[in-house]
């Protein structure tokens, strides 16, 4: 049976293992990983937010088209 490969990192297109760090390496790596989760979740939250809100704004003027439109008075003078 063969020995499964443990990687904590990927940098700069090369797997890094814990016995190829140090702690302060190790540390490093582990706040990179939980750094760039959040960011992609990030990403995808902002990529909904620019939907939704296009989609809120197609809903805006399509509401305001049903709204009866007052008449513009021009006074003479």
């Amino acid at each position: 049976m063969s020995e499964e490969k443990n990687t904590i990192i990927n940098f700069n297109g090369r797997e890094y293992t814990a016995e190829d760090l140090n702690e302060e390496q190790m540390g490093l790596a582990v706040e990179l990983n939980v750094v760039g989760k959040q960011l992609a979740r990030l990403q995808e939250a902002a990529q909904t937010f620019n939907s939704l809100n296009n989609y809120k704004n197609i809903l805006i003027e399509k509401f305001d088209t049903t709204l009866p439109k007052e008449e513009e008075v021009i006074e003479e003078e």
